[in-house]
Order: structure tokens, then sequence, then C-alpha cells
């Protein structure tokens, strides 16, 4: 039998957050098998949950496999380690959500839930900003394309019947060129500005990266005129 270790919550149970409501963890991830850290892949061996201060409820299934926070080597100096304890619950749900192949919530939706278990965790404003950059340039990405007639005098605005709907999806981009000098920038401009809010590292995103239409789209849905490309 394969040995399994509980990696230790700071804070279990009910979690006082900013915002509406508070946060709940729901049971303890268990990686398996020992030592599946070093070789950077381990499978969870318990359901795992956790409910957002919006009462929205995200749960990881027993059997998961998960590479942890996805950390660069270089940015591990001032990010962390991919299975820093503090890092994996929000890692493994958000591996559940963005990796499934016809996810269930948004984009958005699902990166500013990461943000928030990190901090309910324990991790530092400073350090959950820096990671809620990482993902914000780096993970894989989808949002709907709605065809329908556009209105007369306005941007943004869709008016009439929806023709067509398909799920539009980028892949991760962590490793590449792009993401790494990307990622540099912001980290640099989080650190030097003191950067740490949600609202403050995604402008910091958009102004980095002015042509992602993903960042640019916090609905989830965007206007397709022609039906076949955005």
């Amino acid at each position: 039998m394969m040995k399994q270790i509980a990696l230790p919550l700071t804070i279990l149970g009910l979690i006082a957050c900013s915002g509406p409501s508070q946060a709940q963890f729901s049971g303890q991830v268990v990686l398996q098998p020992a030592g599946c850290q070093d070789v950077g892949s381990c499978t969870i061996a318990e359901n795992f949950g956790f409910t957002d201060q919006y009462g929205v409820g995200w749960e990881a299934d027993a059997g998961f496999r998960t590479d942890g926070a996805s950390i660069p080597k270089w940015a591990q100096r001032f990010a962390g380690v991919p299975f820093d304890p503090s890092y994996v619950p929000a890692a493994v749900l958000h591996d559940w959500y963005s990796k499934s192949e016809r996810p269930v919530r948004g984009w958005f939706q699902t990166q500013r839930m990461f943000h928030e278990a990190l901090l309910a965790t324990g991790v530092s404003e400073s350090r959950a900003a820096l990671l809620y950059a990482g993902v914000l340039i780096g993970s894989g990405k989808w949002i709907n394309a709605i065809a329908s007639k556009p209105c007369p005098t306005l941007d943004f605005c869709v008016n009439g019947v929806v023709t067509e709907q398909r799920l539009v999806r980028l892949p991760e981009t962590f490793g590449t060129n792009d993401y790494a000098t990307d990622y540099a920038t912001m980290a640099a401009r989080i650190e030097a500005e003191g950067l740490t809010s949600q609202a403050q590292i995604e402008a910091l995103a958009r102004e980095v990266r002015p042509d992602d239409i993903y960042l640019f789209n916090p609905s989830g849905s965007i206007m397709d005129e022609n039906s076949s490309e955005i």
C-alpha cells in the first residue's frame, strides 16, 4: 500500500476572508505516494474542496494528479517551490477546474478562486500576488465565443438571438520565452510598487499583455461577429 502524506493546512473549517461571506475548506490535501513531491507529480488520495467567499463550491476528486503550483525554476527564489504546503490546496483546485475537458466555471472566476484560496491558507498578500500574476498570464484559458447580431451604436454589445456558441481555448504557456519575459516584468513591478490586490494584478496583466482577449473579458464571453474566428 502506498503511504499517504497529509499536507498540514494552517486553517481548516471556517476561515475569515474579506468579502460578502466566509470561505471554508473541506477535508485535507493528501498526496501519494511518499516522496512524490521530489519527482514533481502527486496524486490526491481524498476528495478535497473549498467554498469561496461568494458561497461557490470547488472540489477536486480523489485520484487527480497534480504537479503543484506551476512555478518555473528561475522564479522559485521569490515565488516559492511548486509543492510548498501552503500553495498545494489552491493549486490542486486550480488544476482540476482549468484542465478539465469542458470547464464548468469561467476562466477568470477560476483564477480568482486560486488567489482567494492562497490567502485562506495563510499565504502572504505579496506572495499570493506573485502567484496570481503567474496564472493570469500562464494558465490555460477558455472563453465562450457567441455569434449574434452586434448593436448598431454600442461596443461590446450583442443585439439579437444567439446563433452559435463555442468554447475557444488557449493552452497554458508556462515555460515559454514570452511567459518568462512577461512574468519577470510583472514580478518586478509587483515588488517595486507593492501591488497586492486582485484588481491591481489584473490591471498589470492587461498592461503587459494588451492584446490578450481573455484578460479583457472577465465575463467569460465575447461577441464573435464572424462565428468562425474571434
